[in-house]
């Protein structure tokens, strides 16, 4: 019996997927993961540097963009981290839950970074 093995694929892509909110929003907790850890490890050589440079106003304009941004991450990462918590505890695992849950991390992440960001 022969396999016709030149059409398979070795195994299944992120293209052979519909993106669904628990997959995306599993896919942006480990981006956003390691995107806080660059940027905490980096923080102190980045402050050294831009000391000095912050009266310039351009400087000062993309350090404040940056700061949102740590801001929009650390929200997201740490209400998605509530949810694994829960997870852990058994709490959400239902499918219908899922899906609940992710909306409500995305809200709620979008929600804390603005009121952080206007306080």
């Amino acid at each position: 019996m022969q396999i016709n093995k030149e059409n398979r694929s070795l195994s299944p892509h992120l293209y052979s997927y519909k993106p669904q909110i628990t997959s995306v929003v599993s896919i942006f907790h480990r981006i956003t993961g390691s995107l806080l850890a660059v940027i905490f490890l980096c923080t102190p050589i980045c402050i050294d540097l831009l000391g000095s440079f912050l009266s310039i106003n351009i400087i000062y304009f993309f350090f404040n963009i940056i700061m949102y941004i740590l801001i929009a991450t650390l929200c997201f990462h740490s209400m998605n981290g509530i949810r694994h918590i829960l997870w852990d505890f058994g709490i959400g695992l239902d499918l219908s839950n899922l899906f609940i849950t992710g909306c409500l991390v995305v809200f709620f992440s979008l929600t804390l970074s603005c009121f952080v960001v206007l306080l």
